[in-house]
């Protein structure tokens, strides 16, 4: 079976806005301040920044409640179980109601996330001077990047076809309310209890598919190297070097020449894989 990553990343860059990374697999959760090394297709967290306040999160609105996606002309669905047994508009009311989800393609997706937020890191100078007194204490690489920016959801269905014709039937697990279905019903109270030839099947909760991430700008480290040399080190006594006041205070000011928004990591040359 194929890696369906490449295809899952590539259709939903950009879904969230711009800069913001898609996790994969989707069932993963991240947390907002881990840190860790980029590797495709995305962070690798080895650490996370203490929740001590040094740098305070904040929530953002997030500007919709439901996200969903599919694959233009490749995805059908046909609601069942109320008033209509194939009548696209029906509400799934009770437990025998659902739907089911039909593909014409290989790699076609059908996303649907509900009850979104973001939460992000809300005072970069402050976390420009605390990723600068880790690098010149040595105890941050500077590949390291962190989760500054994190949207969860409260919900959600992920499904991506392994083939053409790969097919799943969703139920609601419990009382749903009434009225016009949609594809964002197929977030909520649902489970999938018949597919194939599906090579992704998600129906979770408490999920993160989207963030961005932040780590100290190349040019920036090259610039603390060449006017103070290779300072991330210990001193003999075991203490960290202390950073000298004019640098923290040049990031406080200008956070940006400090910090930069990396693109996601780019799948391995020579490796993409047709969508069918």
């Amino acid at each position: 079976m194929t890696d369906p990553s490449r295809a899952f990343v590539r259709a939903l860059a950009g879904v969230w806005g711009p800069g913001y990374w898609v996790t994969w697999h989707p069932s993963s959760r991240l947390a907002l301040g881990a840190v860790g090394p980029a590797r495709y297709p995305g962070i690798v967290p080895v650490d996370r920044l203490p929740d001590d306040g040094t740098v305070p999160p904040e929530v953002a609105p997030a500007g919709r409640d439901t996200l969903t996606w599919n694959t233009e002309g490749a995805v059908r669905v046909t609601y069942r179980g109320t008033a209509g047994a194939a009548d696209p508009v029906g509400g799934l009311a009770d437990v025998r109601a659902g739907a089911v989800v039909e593909f014409t393609r290989k790699n076609a997706l059908l996303v649907v996330y509900r009850g979104l937020a973001e939460t992000r890191l809300a005072d970069q100078p402050r976390l420009a001077q605390e990723l600068v007194r880790r690098y010149w204490a040595g105890d941050w690489h500077p590949d390291w990047c962190v989760v500054s920016h994190l949207v969860t959801a409260r919900s959600g269905t992920v499904l991506m076809a392994a083939d053409k014709g790969a097919t799943v039937e969703l139920s609601a697990s419990g009382s749903v309310t009434a009225g016009p279905a949609g594809l964002a019903d197929l977030a909520t109270q649902v489970r999938a209890t018949r597919s194939s030839a599906l090579q992704c099947e998600l129906v979770g909760r408490q999920l993160t598919p989207f963030y961005r991430v932040l780590r100290l700008r190349r040019r920036f480290l090259r610039g603390i190297e060449a006017e103070y040399g290779a300072r991330g080190l210990r001193t003999p006594a075991g203490r960290p070097a202390e950073v000298p006041p004019g640098l923290l205070h040049e990031v406080g000011d200008a956070p940006d020449a400090a910090l930069e928004h990396p693109a996601q990591p780019a799948p391995p040359p020579n490796e993409e894989e047709s969508t069918g």
